[in-house]
């Protein structure tokens, strides 16, 4: 996947007038084969993190080299922002997420959300407080849809909450028409 995207962000427009210079923790979701994971670039700790929510035992064979190429774009476009900051790539080392399993095969990409919402650069219980539980984590996602849908910047907000009305009334008349049955 990523030998067909560009990634060196350098020279991207958009790219040109952010400045993280204050940040500590980089993040880069991936998904490889339909399974997502989180590389984090920890400045702080001077460290490359994997947040794997499989915890693929495989990750050598299987993650390393496209992370590898990840964070050396990351680290390509970092030295144009830490420019004025010393930061020694060299000193980093990699370390692997190895707490959290998740409980199904689809909840992979709720995890790397969660996780951008909560790492650290070390495990806490908020990254897994209960998510062993699908209940949960279905109750996660259906949040996050909603924060989407209804947040004011969505441009399809009003087309997606008049068809959200017509469903509602159609099951409503479905409803009571079983129930005059």
């Amino acid at each position: 996947y990523y030998d067909k995207v560009d990634l060196d962000i350098t020279n991207k427009e958009w790219a040109k007038n952010l400045s993280f210079t204050e940040c500590n923790l980089w993040f880069f979701p991936y998904c490889n084969n339909k399974h997502y994971i989180m590389i984090c670039v920890n400045i702080k700790e001077e460290r490359f993190e994997v947040l794997d929510s499989l915890r693929h035992k495989d990750f050598e064979k299987t993650y390393k080299s496209m992370a590898e190429r990840v964070v050396q774009y990351a680290i390509n476009y970092m030295k144009t922002q830490f420019a004025d900051r010393t930061v020694r790539w060299e000193r980093f080392s990699w370390f692997k997420l190895e707490k959290v399993t998740q409980p199904d095969q689809i909840s992979c990409g709720m995890y790397v959300i969660r996780w951008m919402r909560h790492w650290e650069g070390k495990y806490n219980s908020a990254l897994t407080k209960d998510w062993k539980r699908i209940d949960l984590i279905n109750e996660e996602r259906e949040c996050l849809m909603l924060d989407i849908i209804l947040d004011e910047e969505n441009l399809e907000r009003e087309r997606i909450m008049k068809e959200a009305t017509k469903y509602c009334n159609m099951k409503n008349k479905k409803k009571e028409l079983k129930g005059r049955k």
